[in-house]
């Protein structure tokens, strides 16, 4: 579940500039609170942190590169934002999994992607792929040695996949996702990354400098 709270009003933000307004909320309201659950609260300076981190492990670690494919199987945790914002940073693009058959799907469609690696939550079963397959935790759960890498960033680069009822894949873009948030509550039980909650709240909230409420 993901609430936005209702005295967040709708402030439209050019989506270029997401990245800059993090930034700048780290500096000037460290302490406020970007993500809240019943188990941890996160910072927007701690969010910031921790984008910088897992853009960092993406580069140097696990040589994800413009165009390269990560999965995610899982059912919406906070630090599944996190690595989708850090693959927007390198060009990448992520492919959510957010259902009980992921696997299936995962094992019928990965073949035809250029799929780099496969994130999954820690409580989850390890998906069965080819590609390498490691807990969420790890994206974040230890230092990185490494610095992220500026990339040439444009909202307009493709970096989320769905898959359709059809089979076929879309892709949509920061551009296309990010809009003005919507007044009053809105939840959602286990996907982060549905249309009706990526684009209209979540990432609205965050270029607001408000807070994202999980269960």
């Amino acid at each position: 579940m993901i609430a936005c709270p209702s005295s967040l009003s709708p402030s439209p933000q050019p989506p270029g500039s997401l990245f800059d307004l993090l930034a700048q909320y780290a500096r000037s309201q460290p302490a406020a609170i970007a993500c809240a659950s019943r188990y941890r609260m996160a910072s927007y300076r701690k969010i910031w942190s921790r984008i910088e981190r897992a853009t960092a492990r993406l580069q140097g670690d696990w040589q994800v590169t413009p165009g390269d494919v990560v999965a995610y199987c899982g059912q919406g945790h906070p630090d599944a934002l996190v690595l989708y914002l850090a693959l927007v940073r390198c060009g990448a693009r992520l492919w959510p999994l957010e259902h009980p058959d992921a696997p299936v799907v995962l094992a019928d469609h990965g073949a035809g992607l250029p799929l780099k690696m496969v994130l999954f939550d820690d409580d989850g079963a390890q998906p069965r792929t080819s590609a390498t397959a490691l807990p969420l935790s790890t994206l974040i759960g230890s230092h990185c040695p490494h610095e992220a890498r500026a990339v040439a960033f444009d909202p307009a680069v493709p970096s989320l996949l769905a898959i359709g009822e059809g089979g076929d894949f879309s892709q949509h873009s920061l551009l296309q996702l990010q809009a003005a948030a919507p007044s009053g509550l809105h939840e959602v039980h286990g996907r982060l990354f549905d249309q009706d909650v990526l684009g209209p709240v979540v990432l609205p909230t965050l270029a607001a400098g408000k807070t994202l409420v999980f269960p």
